[in-house]
């Protein structure tokens, strides 16, 4: 076999397998750190590993922008019945941002018994109980529901606190409260007592109402706890361990411009014989972005915009109002425009700003007239050869 050509196969081979293997990152419990410090891939997936105890059926990764209290990315790891290893593997995918700090959470759980499952719902109903007497009562002429809106809330804000430390390796989803729950709160609004009452003590009336609060509330107690039934019936864990690693870097990438190349929208006006004169119109543009560096939640949560930034570029022709004066940036001999916007599908900038222009010829910056614009244009990413 020809030896260059052996050597050459070896070659590609192996670097065929080192390409496709994923890194790996392994936790310690203990220490609550990544062994070794690792920074971590940006455009590549990864592993994070770690040794856990036979009783651990479930293990979440959530990701955080470092110091910031909201996730961003959450993964799971969800032992199968016949697997008895003692160890367990999350794949993070290629979402993260290069050259960026982030803080992962590493939580494992167990297996809830049945008797803690029926435990956790007793005490959820009861609180679900002292919240609603706390809310329905009867004021003399019937039995009011103080804001059944904001008692559905309140209701859903209680159960998600009670069941933040459980998972379901069913993936079943919480239920509860539905709008059932909510219509019931609010059936009682339109009911009267008037002609219930009538004719009825007053001690009497008191101990009626009070019977029918009560068996307004049991009913609601009851109809919550139906709906939280389908989620206690899945195979339930319960938050057990958690280490959350601090300030973990991604690795850097050659630093890239972004370069946006479009149509801008401007006004010029005019005086002429009929007096102002307004001149709208479209000229393209070639224009580079300054990145923001936003985490905000919101930015996060966007699947329409990101890359929130500052542009500047220039028109390819000067302006031109009705009089045929052209208009361009004194010592550029082009309109130079500025704006901020953001980046929408990954590839389309918007930009609203000013273009700064005097007229053709002169030099005098005293005399500039900025004039409101707004562009849409396409945006690529140019390698400028150098590391952030």
């Amino acid at each position: 076999m020809n030896q260059p050509f052996f050597v050459l196969a070896i070659a590609t081979l192996l670097f065929f397998t080192t390409a496709a293997q994923e890194r790996a990152v392994k936790i310690d419990f203990e220490s609550g750190s990544f062994f070794n410090n690792p920074k971590i891939p940006f455009d590549q997936s990864f592993e994070i590993v770690g040794e856990t105890g036979k009783f651990v059926e479930f293990v979440k990764a959530n990701i955080y922008y470092e110091n910031k209290d909201y996730v961003l990315h959450s993964y799971v790891w969800n032992r199968l019945e016949n697997n008895t290893a003692e160890a367990f593997s999350i794949v993070v995918p290629p979402v993260l941002k290069s050259n960026t700090k982030y803080d992962i959470e590493i939580i494992t759980y167990v297996s809830l018994s049945e008797s803690a499952k029926a435990k956790l719902l007793e005490n959820v109903k009861e609180r679900v109980r002292f919240l609603l007497m706390n809310n329905i009562y009867f004021d003399g002429k019937g039995v009011v529901v103080n804001r059944p809106k904001d008692v559905h809330k309140k209701i859903e804000q209680l159960i998600e606190e009670a069941f933040k430390h459980q998972e379901s390796k069913n993936q079943i989803e919480m239920q509860a409260p539905s709008a059932l729950v909510l219509e019931e709160l609010s059936k009682q609004q339109d009911f009267r007592f008037k002609r219930f009452f009538k004719r009825t003590a007053k001690a009497e009336r008191n101990e009626a109402a009070s019977k029918i609060v009560a068996e307004k509330i049991n009913h609601l107690v009851d109809l919550i706890a139906s709906e939280i039934q389908p989620f206690l019936n899945s195979h339930l864990v319960q938050h057990h361990r958690m280490v959350r690693v601090t300030s973990v870097e991604t690795d850097k990438e050659p630093f890239t411009l972004p370069v946006n190349f479009g149509m801008y929208a401007w006004n010029k006006s005019a005086t002429s014989l009929e007096g102002a004169v307004q001149n709208l119109d479209f000229t393209p543009a070639l224009g580079i972005t300054i990145p923001f560096n936003n985490k905000s939640r919101l930015a996060q949560k966007s699947r329409l915009f990101d890359s929130f930034g500052f542009s500047t570029g220039v028109l390819f022709r000067p302006i031109v109002d009705v009089n045929g004066t052209e208009f361009v940036t004194p010592g550029v001999n082009l309109p130079v425009y500025a704006g901020l916007g953001f980046r929408m599908f990954k590839v389309v900038r918007f930009n609203a700003g000013v273009i700064a222009v005097g007229e053709k010829g002169e030099f005098n910056f005293q005399n500039l007239t900025f004039l409101p614009t707004v562009g849409l244009s396409l945006e690529l990413n140019v390698w400028m050869g150098v590391k952030k």
